[in-house]
């Protein structure tokens, strides 16, 4: 199984790339723990139970590294949202997220992290689906693109940036995403959510039809100093 260091835009962050459809080590399997099992059986197709393991393995494998303990011996918190932590290390910040065959993890000593990834398909429904979860002017910037692959690129890359933002503050799908502009180019930017909540937004430039988009949440300016957990793992 195939894992890519990308090059983070955030200075004290990692971040990696995966494939899902290849096959996963039998000691990373072995790793993962009894409900990490159980929910991967109860998936009905085979390739979808296949990616579900292969993108915990990859998560463990790597948190393993970052913090020196056994991968099957990482447990982990759940937020209100559902966000894991690391109860080992609960100050390391992760962020998981897959998309069909492609899975990318994001890790950060220095604040909340969110990861977001999309592999580019055919979006017949692209303008219908900005209309019900995309500001004003992101939707007239997707009318304004010709239909077909322009459409769909930007609309899934928009699609990213939004919920990388919402993973790195928590929140998952709980906030209206037309509450805030992410935007629909790979531009850095820097946005405020409902709530207040800082974030600086990046979008990587991708070889092939992958959109990534990665977000840091900014601490509170008296907390902002590096708290140096791990710093020299993550900075490697």
């Amino acid at each position: 199984m195939r894992i890519q260091s990308l090059p983070s835009p955030f200075a004290g962050c990692r971040l990696w790339r995966f494939a899902l459809d290849e096959a996963v080590p039998a000691t990373w399997q072995d790793a993962l723990s009894p409900a990490e099992q159980a929910r991967a059986a109860r998936f009905m197709f085979r390739h979808d139970r296949h990616r579900y393991l292969a993108a915990h393995a990859a998560l463990r494998q790597l948190l393993a590294e970052a913090t020196g303990i056994a991968a099957a011996t990482l447990s982990f918190n759940l937020a209100a949202h559902g966000k894991p932590s690391l109860a080992q290390a609960p100050a390391l910040h992760f962020n998981l997220s897959h998309s069909h065959g492609i899975g990318a993890l994001a890790l950060s000593a220095r604040a909340e992290i969110g990861v977001d990834v999309e592999v580019l398909r055919d979006m017949p429904d692209a303008l219908a689906l900005a209309d019900a979860q995309f500001g004003p002017q992101e939707v007239r910037s997707l009318r304004a693109l010709p239909a077909g692959r322009p459409r769909d690129r930007a609309f899934l890359r928009c699609w990213t940036r939004k919920e990388a933002c919402l993973k790195a503050v928590g929140i998952g799908l709980g906030m209206d995403t037309r509450s805030f502009e992410a935007g629909l180019e790979a531009a850095p930017r820097a946005l405020t959510l409902q709530g207040g909540e800082q974030l600086q937004l990046m979008s990587l430039a991708q070889h092939d039809d992958v959109l990534l988009s990665l977000a840091l949440r900014c601490p509170p300016v008296s907390t902002r100093a590096d708290n140096g957990i791990l710093a020299e793992e993550v900075a490697a």
